[in-house]
């Protein structure tokens, strides 16, 4: 082989291994899905334990690739303390098992403090408004913030109920994300929309609804529509 022929051949091996990089790379990126629906379902135990102070546990359990994947699994803690009949404070700690579109798993950690307000508008119409501060570690960087890294949401909420009667709440919510992270300066994130109905049962309580959240300010939003299926006994 003259030397010609060697340079030629090492060329050709360059591109090859090039493009095979290239390619391995691309198959790796996780693509981003802008589109899909979602099943949330919940069951959660509350009990007073003192005048106006709730606690409560709740387990969550959430589908995505429309319903037919595991997303999330997440326990919960928290205690709702009610200042007066229009007034709440409250706190809550969640653990989440995050299963991703390219079915890579992560441990996530979260803590929460929020304010809301709640007031009767008529005998049968209800109007609540509730502000949300919101920090989670993502990949266990709870433990170690230089490892992995955290989001800080401020979250505000506003809910319409209306009562038909003694076992229906129909109700609409909007919910506005407002994100902070290291990388950039805070953003609003996204929204969710929720319409629903609450169901007064014998024993536990129902809330159905159909949802939609929708990522702002950025190049390619998704759009989730999701079916939410939660109950709820008081002990």
């Amino acid at each position: 082989m003259n030397i010609e022929s060697f340079r030629r051949l090492l060329k050709y091996c360059f591109i090859l291994i090039v493009s095979l990089c290239f390619c391995g790379s691309s198959a790796g990126q996780e693509q981003k899905v802008v589109r899909d629906l979602g099943l949330w379902t919940e069951i959660k135990l509350e009990k007073e334990v003192i005048n106006n102070l709730e606690i409560f546990f709740s387990q969550h359990l959430r589908l995505h690739k429309n319903m037919t994947g595991f997303d999330d699994y997440i326990s919960e803690a928290g205690l709702d303390y009610k200042i007066n009949s229009n007034f709440d404070i409250g706190a809550a700690g969640r653990y989440t098992r995050n299963n991703h579109f390219d079915n890579l798993a992560e441990n996530d950690y979260r803590y929460d403090l929020y304010f809301s307000y709640d007031t009767n508008i008529s005998e049968k119409l209800k109007i609540f408004a509730r502000a949300k501060y919101q920090k989670e570690f993502y990949r266990s960087g709870v433990f170690n913030e230089f490892l992995h890294y955290f989001e800080t949401t401020y979250r505000y909420r506003m809910k319409l109920e209306f009562a038909k009667d003694e076992k229906h709440a129909f109700y609409g919510s909007a919910e506005f994300f407002r994100l902070a992270k290291k990388s950039r300066e805070p953003f609003w994130d996204k929204y969710r929309i929720w319409l629903g109905d609450e169901i007064a049962g014998g024993f536990g309580d129902f809330d159905l609804a159909w949802g939609i959240e929708h990522e702002l300010n950025a190049m390619n939003p998704y759009t989730y529509f999701i079916l939410k299926v939660n109950y709820t006994i008081e002990l």
